[in-house]
C-alpha cells in the first residue's frame, strides 16, 4: 500500500556515508525500500496525507527522519507536505539551530542546495516546513531539520521572519501551555496564480502562493487548519487564517485525515474549527 501511495520510496544512505555530512543529522532506517513500522506507527492517529491522480509515482519521493515524514515533489522541487508529532518532551531541550542547510542525500539527484535559493529579482527565504525549533529535546533532529527537502521559498520580511513564525510559536505554545500534549502538525505549499519559479537558469524551484498547516490533537480528536498567503504581513492573530481542512484539500489534491473514520473526516474537514488557545508563560519557550 506505501508503495503505491508515494510511488519512489527512498531507502537512506548508509551510515559511513552520512558521517561525511555535518552536523550529524537523524535519519530513519528503511526496510525492503518502506518505511519501518516505527516511522509509520508515530503518525498511526491521522495517516499519512495521500495524494490524488495517477501521476504520484513520477514525482514523489518519500522520506522518514526521526523527527519528521515528508513527500518530496520532483517537479516543483517542494515538499508537498511534511508531518510531525508535537509533545511537550519533544519541545524541550537545549538543542540549538545548527543554521547549516544541507542537501538530502535522501534525494540524490533531485534535492535543492542552499544557493539554489538565490534569485536578487524574487528573494525567497529557505523556509521550514518542520520548524527546527520543533526538536528542541535532539541535537541530531534539529540538525536534520536544515535538509533543503524540508524548506520552501518563503517571503522573508513579515511572513517566514513574522507572521508564519508568529502561527509556529502559537503551536507550539498550545502543546508546551495549552493542556494539547500531543498534536500531529502538517505542513506543506499551495500553488496559485501567483506562484512563481526562482533560482538561476537551471535548476529553479517553484515558490508558492500560499502555505497550509493542519493541526489533530490526539487526545481530544480535534482539529483546525490554517492558510496563508505567501507575502508580508502586519502582526495579524493566528486565529484569521482558519479555513475549513476540505478548503485546503480541494487546493492542494492531498486527502488528509485518512485513517479516522468517513464521519469523523467529514465532521472535522467541513466546519472552520477553532484554534485550541493556550495560558500565559509561554512565551520564551515557544521562540526559535
Amino acid at each position: 500500500m506505501i508503495r503505491s501511495l508515494f510511488g519512489l520510496l527512498v531507502v537512506p544512505l548508509a551510515a559511513a556515508a552520512l558521517a561525511a555530512a555535518s552536523p550529524t543529522v537523524a535519519q530513519e532506517t528503511f526496510q525492503d525500500g518502506a518505511p519501518t513500522s516505527a516511522c509509520l506507527a508515530r503518525f498511526a492517529a491521522v495517516g499519512l496525507p495521500v495524494h490524488r491522480g495517477d501521476d504520484v509515482a513520477l514525482k514523489q519521493v518519500m522520506i522518514c527522519r526521526d523527527g519528521y515524514a515528508l513527500s518530496f515533489n520532483k517537479a516543483t522541487r517542494n515538499p508537498d507536505w511534511v508531518i510531525e508529532r508535537l509533545t511537550p518532551a519533544a519541545l524541550k531541550g537545549t538543542a540549538k539551530r545548527a543554521d547549516k542547510f544541507l542537501t538530502d542525500p535522501a534525494a540524490k539527484g533531485f534535492s535543492p542546495t542552499a544557493k539554489d535559493y538565490t534569485d536578487p529579482v524574487n528573494p525567497r527565504d529557505r523556509g521550514h516546513q518542520a520548524p527546527a525549533a520543533d526538536f528542541k529535546s535532539s541535537q541530531p533532529q534539529t540538525n536534520a531539520s536544515f535538509y533543503m527537502t524540508n524548506m520552501s521559498p518563503q517571503v522573508g520580511p513579515g511572513f517566514n521572519r513574522a507572521q508564519w513564525r508568529f502561527l509556529e510559536e502559537d503551536v507550539r505554545a498550545a502543546v508546551l501551555c495549552g493542556g494539547h500534549d500531543e498534536v500531529i502538525a502538517i505542513t506543506g505549499p499551495i500553488y496559485g496564480s501567483s506562484s512563481t519559479w526562482i533560482g538561476g537558469s537551471k535548476d529553479k524551484i517553484l515558490s508558492p502562493a500560499a502555505y497550509f498547516k493542519v493541526l489533530y490533537d490526539v487526545r481530544t480528536g480535534r482539529a483546525v487548519g490554517f492558510r496563508l498567503d505567501n507575502k508580508a504581513y502586519t502582526k495579524t492573530p493566528s486565529d484569521h487564517f482558519i479555513v475549513p481542512i476540505s478548503q485546503l484539500e480541494v487546493e492542494t489534491g492531498l486527502d488528509f485525515l485518512g485513517a479516522l473514520s468517513r464521519r469523523d473526516q467529514n465532521i472535522l474537514e467541513r466546519s472552520k474549527g477553532t484554534f485550541w488557545g493556550h495560558g500565559q508563560g509561554c512565551a520564551n519557550a515557544v521562540k526559535e
